[in-house]
């Protein structure tokens, strides 16, 4: 006959009821010109009485003799008229240079070249602004979320060693199913069996008994790597049963006196198992380490959903 879930009460008989836990897994980013004046008024050009005006060339009364009516030179020869340069060469109006050149009103580069103005990688390039790691990864955005959901390589292999006394044997299968809390919003809890049995072969009453199992049991339905501890009733816990009898020889079981359950990575949903749509990727993989009185179970397991290992209650 086949005892590994027909045992259960004998399991626990010794502990308290299991603990409450909450939720399940998927269930529960220009310079001014310058002015006219500068550049050569008429006035500083030189006005026509500055010229010599009439009056000043030889008055009637004062006209006299030929020679004293004024002389070509003594009414105004051409060089005191205003020779061209006093009356304002053109560089004295005001030279294109003097004016404002364009190098001195300001040039392209001194106005502000494409580079001083801020080049794109002075203006902040984009891995400055804020790469798509530094400004917050998936994975760095929060567990619970894809990256918990995956398990690769190792991550989907069972080997946990349990030793007692020098003796050890280790144990290749895992499998879980769900305890329903008795009240309605307490938390799910899991319920695993790491045995060195058949391999595939998920716990049932008519299944061979494997020669060695543990179960670890009072652990909520993770939904993120967060370790589980206990060493009380009702509290994390792996109780190991012996039926080849090589570790326990006087006894058939004995419970941890503490243990740490660690979850790795894990697709779980409580409700749509029970509803009878359990996921397409079902498991939990986890990391144990347990002490005994005369022993320790430490290791990894990967767990497939086995129904036979459910306990769940009526509506």
């Amino acid at each position: 006959m086949n005892l590994q879930r027909s045992i259960l009460s004998l399991l626990v008989i010794s502990l308290t009821t299991v603990s409450a836990f909450s939720g399940c897994g998927s269930d529960t980013d220009d310079p001014t010109p310058d002015a006219g004046l500068d550049a050569g008024t008429k006035a500083d050009a030189g006005t026509h009485l500055d010229a010599g005006t009439e009056p000043d060339s030889g008055t009637g009364s004062d006209g006299g003799t030929e020679n004293d009516a004024g002389t070509e030179p003594d009414a105004g020869t051409t060089p005191d008229s205003g020779t061209g340069s006093d009356a304002g060469t053109t560089p004295d109006s005001g030279t294109e240079s003097d004016a404002g050149t364009e190098s001195d009103a300001g040039t392209t580069p001194d106005a502000g070249t494409e580079s001083d103005a801020g080049t794109e990688s002075d203006a902040g390039t984009t891995p400055d602004a804020g790469t798509e790691s530094d400004a917050g990864t998936t994975p760095d955005a929060g567990t619970g979320t894809e990256p918990f959901t995956v398990c690769e390589g190792t991550c989907k292999e069972t080997a946990a060693t349990i030793r007692l006394d020098g003796t050890s044997r280790t144990l290749t299968n895992a499998y879980f199913g769900y305890d329903e809390p008795a009240k309605p919003g307490d938390p799910w809890e899991l319920w695993i069996e790491l045995n060195n049995g058949a391999p595939g072969e998920c716990p049932s009453e008519v299944s061979d008994l494997p020669p060695q199992l543990v179960n670890v049991y009072s652990v909520k339905v993770p939904v993120d790597a967060t370790p589980q501890t206990g060493s009380a009733a009702g509290e994390p816990a792996a109780t190991l049963v012996d039926f080849e009898g090589v570790l326990l020889p006087s006894v058939p079981f004995i419970h941890s006196t503490s243990l740490t359950f660690t979850p790795v990575a894990a697709s779980l949903c409580p409700t749509c198992a029970k509803a009878g749509a359990p996921p397409a990727s079902h498991f939990v993989a986890f990391d144990v380490n347990g002490t005994y009185e005369n022993g320790a179970l430490t290791g990894h397991g990967y767990a497939t959903y086995c129904p036979s290992l459910d306990t769940f209650r009526s509506p």
